[in-house]
């Protein structure tokens, strides 16, 4: 799909250059976006690249703690099995996790992954740098990500952030960067927001970037999808996913693992 091709190479130059530094996370230099579908079973990633260096990088989106790793081994082992290469899995977690584990020890095999617990990330704190950032001209590629994560992260103004996010994003500085911006926000902000909020964000979106008429029937279509079948591994049920996301019901059935 060419629209979702374009959403893809947005949304790996968006995440590279620096960008993932806002969440701690170092070295993340994208390549090519990959398959999301794994071989020998119904089983899908939430996102995953060929970084610059060789590696694999698998991203993952979670609402819910996750109690084990026994899932993310198994897609990381059939990763590497795949492009045999070896896999870098980041795992985001929204802002009512407190903890989540990072390591599985099977004895002959010690399965790490990193975390970002975005409840330890400030949304105020975070537009505040990008609006100091704006402000004098320094904007950088972390501000990508303290835009599109700031929805997510701790706050005790929730709906005071969501209106400094959408003032700051008409203001960044290019029209390549807001693209970036827009990717980001879209693959990443999705599963924090309500219905009304996406609503919002989608119209202000528009207003700063051309690519989401682009993507919004099928690269934003994708995006639900990608929300849904993530929502279903966590146990959310049909109703509460269909509410969410907008998608139709039998949709949503048929995205069930069989």
């Amino acid at each position: 799909m060419a629209d979702q091709d374009i959403y893809l190479k947005l949304l790996t130059q968006g995440l590279s250059g620096g960008a993932m530094q806002a969440v701690g996370i170092e070295g993340v230099e994208l390549a090519q976006a990959l398959p999301t579908e794994l071989p020998a079973g119904a089983l899908r990633v939430d996102t995953v690249w060929r970084m610059i260096d060789g590696r694999i990088f698998h991203l993952e989106f979670q609402t819910k703690r996750e109690a084990t790793l026994h899932r993310f081994l198994e897609y990381d082992t059939r990763l590497t099995h795949r492009y045999q290469a070896p896999v870098r899995t980041v795992i985001l977690y929204g802002a009512q996790v407190a903890s989540a584990p990072d390591t599985l020890d099977l004895g002959a095999i010690q399965y790490r992954v990193e975390n970002v617990l975005l409840q330890h990330f400030q949304g105020e704190k975070a537009l505040d740098i990008v609006a100091k950032h704006l402000a004098a001209q320094a904007w950088e590629p972390a501000d990508r990500l303290r835009l599109a994560l700031a929805f997510g992260m701790q706050t005790d103004n929730r709906r005071g952030v969501f209106s400094q996010a959408l003032d700051l994003i008409q203001h960044v500085p290019s029209a390549n960067e807001a693209d970036l911006v827009v990717a980001a926000v879209l693959a990443l902000s999705e599963r924090t927001l309500t219905d009304e909020e996406m609503r919002l964000l989608e119209r202000e979106l528009s207003n700063v970037s051309k690519i989401l008429d682009h993507v919004k029937h099928e690269g934003i279509g994708q995006g639900l999808e990608r929300v849904a079948r993530a929502m279903l591994a966590d146990g959310d049920s049909v109703e509460k996913i269909v509410r969410v996301t907008g998608l139709p019901r039998l949709t949503v059935e048929a995205l069930k693992p069989h």
